[in-house]
């Protein structure tokens, strides 16, 4: 608990010294859809770092859990020119609510723009994302968007909220990282 509200605050100090925003994303910004047993989000962040340095973080599944919050385990399973296979597991928390997933996926970069990334097994009965990566004025812009249909039913509202801090979390803490190997 006192490690997690150290590092809070350390990335809330962080992002406020920042001139031009790592833009740290709020829960509110994300936004998610619920529709027909499938969730659907979305999200745009601006990083001040070159596309190349945002697409190397974005891409270093190996190292992952030193710096993705929540992710215990991160491993390149196959790997060959632009497509990986990869396997993750990890803890998701959202106040008093803990996830534990896995997930093996199927991850293509496609001409150093977008990230396309699509569910081979694991705790989601379907996942879809996609990331369009875009140099934007003095960085980069990420632009996100999910399609997750969950295993188990959680009601839509409580998932839609975790949802939305869990992406949110993620997406700040990549741009921590971003702005660290800048």
């Amino acid at each position: 608990m006192m490690r997690s509200l150290v590092h809070l605050l350390a990335t809330l100090a962080f992002f406020l010294w920042l001139p031009f925003p790592a833009a740290a994303i709020t829960d509110d910004e994300v936004q998610v859809d619920y529709r027909n047993g499938v969730y659907f989000a979305r999200l745009s962040i601006r990083v001040a770092v070159p596309p190349a340095v945002a697409l190397a973080v974005l891409t270093d599944f190996d190292h992952m859990t030193n710096f993705m919050p929540g992710l215990t385990h991160s491993q390149i399973l196959d790997h060959h020119g632009n497509i990986y296979r990869i396997l993750q597991r990890g803890k998701a928390r959202f106040g008093p609510f803990i996830h534990s997933y896995e997930s093996e996926r199927r991850i293509e970069l496609v001409d150093s723009t977008r990230i396309l990334s699509r569910s081979l097994a694991g705790s989601a009965r379907r996942q879809e994302s996609e990331m369009r990566v875009q140099a934007f004025e003095n960085g980069t812009r990420l632009d996100y968007r999910l399609e997750l249909e969950p295993e188990v039913w959680l009601p839509s509202s409580l998932a839609s909220n975790f949802m939305q801090h869990e992406l949110a979390e993620q997406f700040n803490a990549l741009g921590v990282e971003m702005l660290r190997r800048k």
